[in-house]
């Protein structure tokens, strides 16, 4: 195993600790992990499946399982883990920040806070930037078609999901989403 495998492999190993922490936290608060679709069901499964394959191939690849077409030069493995580390730093601190109103999707019941502290200051959808950095690493880690593929498809779809996301938002939170949205940038 490479020292590039291995940090990615630690970074995995810190982002599962977290989410399942926060996982449990909701369940033991009594909400919602799973709220409704923004969209079309098999289309958000479709993106949800695309986005999840460059997040396995990336630690399947740090562990030594090498489904690369073509090799970058070694300093680009070295620019992915960085990546990665960013990727990592953007998911953790967004599990951290929403806690509890953690979900997939829309809630169905729950009452949720609009968050703007920590690391909303800096972008309005930290998790799904999380992982379309994961999946830039992973492309960078493992350049082959497939991996690429299931990146774009998975980008594209989460864009639109992002974007009624925000729409909701919108609806739910009236003036203080827009003041939100006027200072802190979609993406970052």
């Amino acid at each position: 195993m490479t020292t590039q495998g291995l940090i990615i492999l630690i970074l995995y190993g810190i982002l599962g600790i977290i989410f399942f922490a926060v996982l449990i936290y909701v369940k033991m608060q009594g909400r919602e992990l799973l709220g409704k679709p923004s969209m079309n069901v098999t289309i958000q499964m479709l993106g949800k499946f695309a986005l999840f394959i460059p997040a396995l191939i990336l630690p399947a690849a740090a562990y030594g399982k090498d489904w690369s077409w073509f090799q970058f030069p070694d300093w680009v493995s070295w620019v992915a883990v960085f990546i990665c580390f960013e990727a990592m730093l953007f998911l953790n601190l967004s599990l951290l920040k929403m806690g509890k109103f953690t979900k997939v999707g829309l809630p169905y019941q729950d009452e949720i806070e609009l968050q703007t502290g920590g690391i909303y200051k800096l972008s309005r959808n930290p998790m799904y930037f999380g992982l379309f950095l994961l999946a830039l690493a992973s492309n960078l880690y493992v350049p082959n078609p497939f991996n690429l593929l299931a990146a774009i498809i998975g980008i594209a779809v989460h864009h639109q999901i992002i974007k009624r996301e925000e729409a909701f938002l919108a609806q739910q939170f009236g003036g203080q989403w827009e003041d939100y949205k006027s200072k802190v940038r979609r993406y970052i």
